[in-house]
Protein backbone atom coordinates (compact mmCIF):
# COMPACT_ATOMS: atom_id res chain seq x y z
CA UNK A 1 0.00 0.00 0.00
CA UNK A 2 1.07 3.27 -1.00
CA UNK A 3 0.67 6.26 1.07
CA UNK A 4 0.70 10.05 -0.18
CA UNK A 5 3.08 12.72 1.30
CA UNK A 6 -0.04 14.43 2.53
CA UNK A 7 -1.49 11.15 4.65
CA UNK A 8 -1.74 11.77 8.38
CA UNK A 9 -0.34 9.21 10.63
CA UNK A 10 -2.33 8.30 13.64
CA UNK A 11 0.36 10.59 15.76
CA UNK A 12 -0.25 13.48 13.55
CA UNK A 13 -3.95 13.03 13.74
CA UNK A 14 -3.76 12.48 17.75
CA UNK A 15 -1.21 15.97 18.18
CA UNK A 16 -3.63 17.89 15.27
CA UNK A 17 -7.15 17.25 17.17
CA UNK A 18 -4.83 18.21 21.05
CA UNK A 19 -3.91 21.83 19.49
CA UNK A 20 -6.91 22.18 17.30
CA UNK A 21 -9.73 20.57 19.92
CA UNK A 22 -8.48 22.00 23.37
CA UNK A 23 -11.45 23.61 26.01
CA UNK A 24 -13.99 21.78 27.35
CA UNK A 25 -17.14 23.02 25.11
CA UNK A 26 -19.85 21.15 23.77
CA UNK A 27 -18.57 21.35 20.36
CA UNK A 28 -15.26 20.34 21.17
CA UNK A 29 -16.56 17.04 23.20
CA UNK A 30 -18.42 16.07 20.47
CA UNK A 31 -15.48 15.75 18.01
CA UNK A 32 -13.35 14.72 20.53
CA UNK A 33 -15.63 11.81 21.70
CA UNK A 34 -16.54 11.50 17.85
CA UNK A 35 -12.89 11.27 17.26
CA UNK A 36 -11.91 8.76 20.17
CA UNK A 37 -15.02 6.33 19.58
CA UNK A 38 -13.81 5.73 15.99
CA UNK A 39 -10.36 5.34 16.89
CA UNK A 40 -11.05 2.55 19.74
CA UNK A 41 -13.62 0.99 16.82
CA UNK A 42 -11.53 0.89 14.86
CA UNK A 43 -8.70 -0.76 17.05
CA UNK A 44 -11.07 -3.48 18.25
CA UNK A 45 -11.90 -4.70 14.63
CA UNK A 46 -8.56 -4.52 13.44
CA UNK A 47 -7.62 -6.40 16.83
CA UNK A 48 -10.70 -9.14 16.23
CA UNK A 49 -9.41 -9.60 12.35
CA UNK A 50 -6.05 -9.89 13.64
CA UNK A 51 -6.07 -12.34 16.64
CA UNK A 52 -9.81 -13.63 16.40
CA UNK A 53 -9.88 -14.37 12.59
CA UNK A 54 -13.55 -12.59 13.17
CA UNK A 55 -14.75 -9.34 10.96
CA UNK A 56 -17.79 -7.45 11.00
CA UNK A 57 -18.96 -4.90 8.00
CA UNK A 58 -17.93 -1.65 7.64
CA UNK A 59 -21.41 -0.65 8.20
CA UNK A 60 -21.87 -2.64 11.25
CA UNK A 61 -18.64 -1.27 12.36
CA UNK A 62 -20.00 2.47 11.75
CA UNK A 63 -23.82 2.13 13.45
CA UNK A 64 -21.47 0.80 16.50
CA UNK A 65 -19.52 4.02 16.63
CA UNK A 66 -22.77 6.19 15.76
CA UNK A 67 -25.27 4.42 18.58
CA UNK A 68 -22.31 5.14 21.23
CA UNK A 69 -21.71 8.83 20.17
CA UNK A 70 -25.20 9.27 20.09
CA UNK A 71 -25.74 7.63 23.64
CA UNK A 72 -22.49 9.73 25.24
CA UNK A 73 -23.80 13.43 23.27
CA UNK A 74 -27.45 12.13 24.86
CA UNK A 75 -26.44 12.44 28.92
CA UNK A 76 -24.94 15.43 28.64
CA UNK A 77 -27.00 17.84 30.15
CA UNK A 78 -27.09 21.76 30.25
CA UNK A 79 -25.46 22.64 26.77
CA UNK A 80 -25.73 26.52 26.27
CA UNK A 81 -28.11 27.07 23.03
CA UNK A 82 -25.69 28.63 20.81
CA UNK A 83 -26.34 27.85 17.00
CA UNK A 84 -23.49 25.29 16.52
CA UNK A 85 -24.57 23.40 19.44
CA UNK A 86 -28.22 23.29 18.67
CA UNK A 87 -26.94 22.21 14.86
CA UNK A 88 -24.82 19.34 16.46
CA UNK A 89 -27.93 18.12 18.71
CA UNK A 90 -30.40 18.27 15.65
CA UNK A 91 -27.45 16.47 13.69
CA UNK A 92 -27.11 13.86 16.41
CA UNK A 93 -30.89 13.64 17.43
CA UNK A 94 -30.07 14.22 20.93
CA UNK A 95 -31.47 16.22 24.40
CA UNK A 96 -34.75 17.23 22.78
CA UNK A 97 -33.05 20.80 21.76
CA UNK A 98 -36.71 22.16 21.24
CA UNK A 99 -38.01 21.95 24.34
Amino acid sequence: MRHSKNEKGWDEWIRWAIITWHGKSFVNFSRKLSFAATMYHVWQEQNARIFAGMSRTSNLVFNQIECIIREKLDLIRNVIPTNENKRIQRAWRVNNIDS
